[in-house]
């Protein structure tokens, strides 16, 4: 498989590699945890961890139980996910090209002797250290930037990611517990109405409710297991409803910074054997 690419992680930046990736003719397999915790669960590949698929703007993303499943639906030409948080499938798959979107703002253990080609989204990697090339994931002049060279920017400290926090609202865990939810995403909610119920031990329950009126824009799965400080809901009063079932901006240019750094590495490391006009 020459045109396998693995993506640790489902959420929605990964996702939105994934999207276009498949869609320029790579294999792509992904990654992921045994209870996702992506909360914009409408536009995220991960979902298909607990459905068994996910359609995200008209292609499906399938789960495989196990690593023999996912090589069988690879070349049957599907896009996969699997559950494998620690990547211990690479030591068989051993792909060309891995791109870490798991996006936890850290290292969660890549190195850059998992593939020929390592390429990492966001801040926590150091690119021509960790990893051979890292995406910038901070908005504003640089999104999308290819770093070989140094590290991202660490977004909390960013005034375009402060500005974004006052458009949209979050919502975190006040305590650990198994959520459950209470409506589906892009409701509109208005404020102080209860979207979700957090189960604690001894049969406690918490409410979570509305902070302002707007669009439900994320909501972790039902049944989650959650964590103190998680973040499990996103309200967002300044979007529309069907934005919430599409890939977004951010993601678009992302995935294509990823795309790009994917072909240059391909055109700078082909055989010349391969082309007509260098034999």
């Amino acid at each position: 498989m020459k045109k396998l690419v693995v993506i640790r992680g489902g959420g929605e930046l990964a996702t939105g590699i994934a999207h276009r990736l498949y869609n320029t003719g790579y294999q792509v397999l992904m990654l992921e945890k045994e209870y996702p915790s992506a909360i914009r669960r409408s536009i995220v590949f991960a979902e298909a961890v607990y459905e068994g698929e996910k359609k995200v703007e008209r292609l499906t993303c399938y789960k495989a139980a196990h690593l023999s499943e996912a090589e069988k639906m690879l070349k049957d030409g599907k896009l996969v996910i699997m559950v494998d948080p620690e990547a211990a499938c690479l030591a068989r798959l051993k792909p060309r090209i891995l791109v870490d979107a798991i996006y936890a703002k850290r290292n969660m253990g890549t190195s850059k002797d998992m593939a020929d080609f390592t390429i990492a989204i966001g801040p926590g990697f150091t690119a021509g250290k960790d990893v051979n090339c890292v995406v910038e994931t901070t908005r504003g002049h640089n999104l999308g930037r290819l770093i070989y060279e140094g590290q991202a920017l660490p977004e909390k400290e960013t005034i375009e990611v402060r500005a974004l926090m006052r458009a949209s609202h979050s919502i975190n865990a006040p305590c650990d517990g198994y959520l459950e939810a209470g409506h589906p995403l892009s409701y509109i909610v208005k404020k102080n109405e209860t979207i979700a119920k957090l189960h604690m031990d001894g049969g406690h329950v918490f409410e979570i409710k509305a902070p302002v009126e707007g669009v439900l824009r994320g909501l972790l799965h039902d049944g989650c297991p959650v964590r103190t400080g998680l973040k499990i809901a996103e309200i967002d009063p300044s979007t529309m409803p069907t934005n919430c079932v599409t890939i977004s901006a951010k993601s678009r240019c992302i995935s294509g910074s990823v795309l790009e750094a994917i072909l240059m590495w391909e055109n700078a490391n082909v055989k010349k054997s391969r082309l007509p006009w260098k034999k």
